[in-house]
């Protein structure tokens, strides 16, 4: 689990401090280039689409790992321990398919991408290498649903560190 907990929070740390900043920092630079030198940057809105893209998918294995997702809360807490674990175990059940399902899908779709030299409009990016990043996330909140659906609590807390 430490090796999990240390990629979840690298990922995290992509997002929250190279992407969100970049987004910041390009937005603003267009919009003083659009707005006071009626120049602005072509690619600016796809690069920006782009980082936001990658900043919310690799905040997601560390949202689930502290299980601060988004979740219906007062149903919780009306229910028993047991039902709150079974309710858990089948969230994480259900988290273990569809990252495997995306996975599988990403490293299928990969070759193709490439084939057909799928590329980005304005920047010229491959876009193939957006769905690698997609696929390596799928495969570590795998392994996290895996470890949290053979856990004693797969409840977890309510908010912050898991150890």
């Amino acid at each position: 689990m430490r090796i999990l907990t240390f990629v979840s929070r690298g990922l995290f740390a992509l997002s929250a401090y190279v992407c969100l900043p970049a987004i910041l920092v390009l937005v603003g630079i267009d919009v003083v280039r659009r707005y006071f030198f009626h120049a602005p940057l072509i690619w600016a809105q796809e690069a920006a689409t782009l980082t936001l893209f990658l900043a919310i998918v690799l905040a997601l294995p560390e949202s689930w790992r502290r299980n601060v997702h988004i979740k219906a809360d007062f149903l919780t807490a009306i229910m028993s321990r047991g039902l709150n674990d079974l309710l858990a175990r089948a969230i994480w059940l259900m988290l273990l398919g569809v990252s495997i399902l995306i996975a599988i899908q990403c490293w299928r779709d990969i070759d193709l991408m490439t084939l057909f030299n799928e590329r980005s409009t304005d920047l010229d990016l491959p876009l193939s290498w957006f769905r690698a990043v997609l696929g390596v996330v799928a495969v570590v909140s795998g392994l996290l649903a895996l470890w949290k659906l053979v856990s004693r609590e797969p409840a977890g807390q309510t908010h912050g560190e898991l150890s």
